[in-house]
């Protein structure tokens, strides 16, 4: 029998019955739907959107998070879709209406993960600067990490300090035993809006292009392998064949039809990867004393991807559901809905161990690299690269500005589709600066917070002058305080404070002792439920309009940034 804490075998199903079935009506029924499903029929449907937008605590829409992941296709590939219509309505399956929010570590955390006592500060510390990343890459292609991506640790913990080794000046990543570039390349991309550190969000993101993209003439050739990879990265902003790439590490150059050296078979397509491209992404716990960049030892996950083939161009609406009983998966190792990239990940086990995901665990990563539109061929990351030299290095969320919308100028409002009051905002902001606002600025404003969630009250003070994080930050421009005078983020904005940094490591140290990721790895202070005051939606039957074109703060645009 499974344990979750103190809770016996009980599954998703069954502990939403308990909480749903007092005064609400319709128990039998949810619970006899419930049955068939051992846990989270769904678990491809993150947490973000089960957020109230203010229509159900307070009868009308007040933010609107959903903007920046469901609105017009970024790209015409099948990797991408038109799912704005995702801002304006709760669009859950039958079957997830009738069981209510499944997330519970954030509305009902005592049932999953209450048996588990909180850490100690010295235990939690002790915990995050343990070395679990070493012993998985040690035993890479073997047993039940056969797939664990070749890529080596890069921090060490000695002596009270944090190091950063295996990465050169120039980001590219060394074999530990041989010094020899291995083709991972770490850079530094600007991070999605509320995906920060102080919102328990931290990573490092690397890219690693075939063998061929490294070579001219079969041997070794770093300075190709720079210009390749300027080169696509220019493709994934838009840069087209036969147009000026510019501000890269290897200078300015028209772009090429074709990528150069032995992958000059490699035709160059713009939002597109070429085939065998790899990312490997690790998540970590929140470290203060890492004054390089705030990351742990201890790893929480390695999270890994593969390009297949060039994605087909889109036929119909991209939307169209997998069949039940399709999902493959081995050992961690499975693809996403587009089918074109292969996906592996791995967490914790409750001694601290990385393992494979489970399949229903795996899933949880295709929430986001399935096909929305806020993607660039399934990916975040590559097409947000901080220009020229300064994006090639480990993310440390410094020298990074609130580069804008290409989409949003003050010349072409009019045109835009978006709403009234999201429009007027925007005007006066254009009358007092003489520009359009940054993406953090206009994500801040229609969400009303620092993330998702609105759970992050300490954020407010970076952002605002006043604390207070609404619309009018684009009226009153004046109020913005996380930009310094020379026009980048100051670094404060994405970090926590200590205690409350520690804080949200113990609240999911916990879930990895209770091996509760099934039932989420957002962590908040306490339950999280509308019942208990947040704002994560519990009971969804009733519920259709998010409200946010009734507040006239719905948008349209494609989130594409420009460079300046």
């Amino acid at each position: 029998m499974r344990r979750i804490g103190a809770i016996t075998a009980l599954s998703l199903p069954v502990l939403l019955s308990l909480l749903y079935s007092c005064g609400t009506g319709g128990s039998a029924s949810k619970e006899e739907i419930l049955s068939k499903k051992e846990h989270n029929p769904e678990p491809n449907i993150p947490l973000e959107c089960y957020t109230d937008t203010g229509v159900v605590k307070l009868g009308k829409a007040i933010a609107n998070p959903c903007y920046v992941c469901h609105t017009k296709a970024l790209t015409p590939y099948e990797n991408e879709v038109d799912d704005f219509d995702l801002q304006l309505v709760y669009d859950f399956p039958e079957e997830i209406k009738e069981m209510g929010n499944p997330w519970l570590n954030a509305i009902k955390p005592e049932l999953t993960i209450g048996s588990v006592p909180m850490p100690s500060d010295e235990e939690i510390k002790t915990w995050i600067r343990q070395d679990n990343w070493s012993k998985a890459y040690a035993e890479k292609g073997k047993g039940e990490l056969v797939y664990f991506p070749d890529i080596p640790p890069i921090y060490k913990y000695e002596n009270g300090s944090y190091e950063l080794i295996n990465v050169d000046k120039e980001g590219f990543v060394r074999d530990p035993e041989t010094g020899e570039y291995t083709g991972w390349r770490v850079f530094k991309w600007k991070p999605f809006p509320g995906f920060f550190p102080t919102n328990g969000r931290i990573d490092s993101t690397f890219i690693r292009l075939p063998e061929k993209f490294r070579k001219k003439n079969g041997e070794f050739d770093l300075n190709l392998y720079k210009k390749n990879l300027a080169i696509l990265e220019c493709a994934m902003k838009g840069v087209a064949p036969g147009e000026t790439c510019s501000g890269t590490e290897v200078g300015d150059f028209i772009m090429p039809f074709r990528y150069e050296g032995d992958a000059s078979d490699v035709e160059v397509v713009v939002y597109q990867y070429p085939p065998g491209t790899e990312f490997a992404h690790p998540l970590y716990y929140l470290d203060p004393e890492n004054t390089l960049s705030f990351k742990s030892l201890r790893i929480k996950e390695m999270r890994y991807m593969k390009k297949l083939a060039y994605a087909d161009t889109r036929t119909g609406t991209g939307e169209e559901e997998e069949e039940e009983g399709t999902f493959f998966w081995d050992k961690g190792r499975f693809f996403n809905d587009s089918g074109y990239w292969e996906m592996r990940a791995f967490i914790e086990d409750k001694n601290g161990y990385l393992r494979p995901q489970s399949p229903e665990e795996s899933k949880f990563c295709i929430a986001c690299h399935g096909g929305i539109g806020g993607t660039v061929d399934g990916t975040f990351t590559l097409w947000r690269k901080i220009p020229g030299e300064e994006g090639w290095k480990e993310q440390d969320y410094k020298n990074i500005k609130d580069y804008r919308y290409k989409a949003i100028t003050c010349e072409n409002l009019d045109s835009l589709e978006m709403g009234e009051e999201v429009k007027k905002a925007l005007e006066a902001y254009c009358s007092k600066v003489g520009e359009s606002p940054g993406e953090y600025t206009v994500y801040f404003a229609l969400t009303a917070g620092g993330d998702h969630f609105r759970s992050n009250y300490e954020i407010l003070q970076d952002i605002s002058v006043d604390g207070k994080v609404d619309l009018e930050l684009l009226y009153n421009p004046e109020k913005i305080k996380f930009i310094d005078n020379s026009g980048f983020i100051k670094p404060e904005l994405f970090f926590p404070e200590p205690e409350r940094a520690y804080g949200i490591d113990k609240q999911y140290y916990r879930i990895v002792k209770a091996q509760a990721f099934i039932y989420g790895r957002d962590v908040f202070e306490k339950a999280f439920g509308i019942s208990s005051g947040g704002n994560s939606l519990e009971e969804l039957d009733n519920l259709e309009s998010t409200g946010v074109k009734e507040s006239g703060i719905w948008n349209f645009v494609k989130n594409f940034l420009s460079s300046e």
